[in-house]
């Protein structure tokens, strides 16, 4: 059968219509989001149900340091992350409607896993991330 993360990976290709291959590294870009800006508790816990995510984001989240570049710009202010992240994920061709669709997809992908009330306290937990999904 497949890992949790190739179907994951699997669906997101579906709905934003690429293949496969390309649909790993806006995943993996959106977990390391995640990842880096979430309360780390309750990532923690996310990703014990969501086995592989904490690899991919780890694969995707260590092309920029944790200041420079375009966090460093904006100060790390609240709307860096989900921005510089958002620079990324177009980066890789995806249009503002496919990124909601990414994160409108990986979000019920991780409720259907990890229950409704968790993946809320994690994504209410990163600044700014709301008014993208």
């Amino acid at each position: 059968g497949l890992s949790f993360m190739d179907e994951l990976i699997g669906q997101v290709a579906e709905k934003l219509n690429i293949d496969v291959d390309a649909a790993e590294r806006p995943v993996g870009i959106l977990l390391s989001l995640v990842k880096s800006h979430g309360d780390q508790n309750k990532v923690g816990e996310l990703f014990e149900k969501m086995p592989g995510a904490g690899e991919l984001a780890a694969q995707y989240g260590s092309e920029e340091g944790r200041s420079g570049g375009l966090f460093g710009m904006l100060g790390g202010g609240l709307m860096g992350a989900p921005l510089a992240a958002l620079a990324k994920l177009q980066a890789t061709g995806l249009d503002m409607q496919q990124i909601k669709t990414l994160g409108r997809t990986v979000l019920g992908y991780a409720r259907e896993n990890a229950g409704e009330d968790l993946v809320r306290q994690v994504t209410s937990s990163i600044p700014g991330l709301n008014s993208y999904l």
